[in-house]
């Protein structure tokens, strides 16, 4: 009696710790596709999926380096094996998920348009004006100007161009709109303030290579 106790109880420990094992994934050669609810895409292979966070490892990579990232950065896992998809994000407005599943994909899609076409060229141009105007006036404020435009820009309004939208039945949507103004705000400010900073160097070189000469 007491050795099939014994037997039933190595049983049952064999069994526990092969489910807890099996619970790693052993990565193939085709890597998995994870997109994060900033519309990055990562290219890599899902090695554990326990707990609050993920652990991959860079595909193509011959040191195998492991990172982890939080599942609540994680909309969606594609593994490359199946092809099969698992969505991380679920609507809870208590932990200020406001989206449903289909808004927040429509939402990532916005943010994924933007950063892939919105080039924001007329800002630049307007702010390395500015900036350069600014330096050639040689005030001690000459940075001013060009952060007050950059300023500016991150609460202009953003007029999406047609040709950096994949699907053109978004732009009807809310949550779509408001991914792609996102973006493209962040990046127009940047901008701005890049290109108003270079203004005010080339402005300032002006100032005191040509007009102090004369």
């Amino acid at each position: 009696m007491r050795k099939i106790v014994l037997f039933l109880v190595f049983s049952f420990c064999t069994s526990l710790g092969y489910t807890q094992t099996n619970s790693t994934i052993i990565p193939s050669d085709i890597p998995d596709t994870v997109l994060l609810n900033n519309g990055k895409v990562l290219i890599a292979h899902v090695v554990d999926t326990i707990g609050y966070s993920i652990q991959v490892s860079k595909a193509h990579s011959r040191k195998h380096k492991k990172f982890e990232i939080d599942k609540e950065d994680i909309f969606q896992i594609t593994f490359g094996r199946s092809g099969k998809q698992v969505v991380l994000y679920f609507y809870d407005t208590l932990i200020g998920n406001d989206m449903t599943v289909e808004e927040a994909r429509r939402f990532i899609a916005g943010e994924q348009d933007a950063e892939h076409g919105y080039h924001a060229f007329g800002t630049s141009a307007a702010s390395f004006a500015v900036g350069t105007a600014s330096g050639i006036v040689g005030s001690f404020f000459a940075l001013a100007p060009p952060f007050v435009f950059a300023g500016f820009m991150s609460y202009n309004y953003v007029k999406i161009r047609h040709k950096s939208v994949k699907h053109l039945e978004n732009v009807h949507h809310d949550s779509y709109l408001y991914g792609y103004a996102l973006v493209a705000r962040r990046k127009r400010t940047l901008r701005a303030m890049l290109w108003g900073g270079i203004g005010v160097v080339v402005g300032t070189v002006i100032h005191y290579a040509i007009i102090n000469n004369q």
